[in-house]
């Protein structure tokens, strides 16, 4: 490590300070497809250096017992309140992931992020059961 990095100097600032953030709809489609693949690019900015991180997102869900699916347009918009936004890769994988299980209530959901930063690519994947536990 560099002689100027300080641990824990660059926090996430998570949406702090960012647009508010569009929600996710839902739309209910009997007899949908078993399972759903999103894939789309936006761009977030990196908490250490300031610049635009750009980003390729795949959200796999198998939708649950409400038969519920992800609106596509609202996708875009919750995606687009990213811009302007510093945070890590890390928490916005985790973010979007825990967003989907929220919107269309699935059994599972599946977040893979990957972004170029200099000369690293990062993937970061989030896996989630997104069903409550029985009571």
């Amino acid at each position: 490590m560099g002689a100027n990095f300080i641990p824990g100097r660059f926090k996430s600032q998570g949406l702090h300070g960012a647009r508010k953030m569009a929600s996710i709809k839902s739309v209910r489609i009997e007899n949908g497809a078993g399972k759903v693949a999103l894939r789309s690019v936006f761009d977030a900015v990196c908490p250490l250096t300031g610049l635009v991180d750009r980003y390729e997102l795949l959200v796999e869900y198998v939708p649950g017992d409400e038969k519920l699916y992800v609106e596509a347009y609202s996708f875009q918009e919750y995606l687009e309140g990213f811009k302007n936004t510093r945070d890590y890769q890390e928490h916005i994988t985790s973010k979007i992931a825990r967003d989907i299980c929220e919107a269309v209530k699935p059994d599972k959901v599946r977040v893979v992020l990957r972004g170029v930063h200099g000369a690293v690519e990062i993937e970061s994947e989030t896996i989630l059961e997104c069903k409550s536990p029985a009571k």
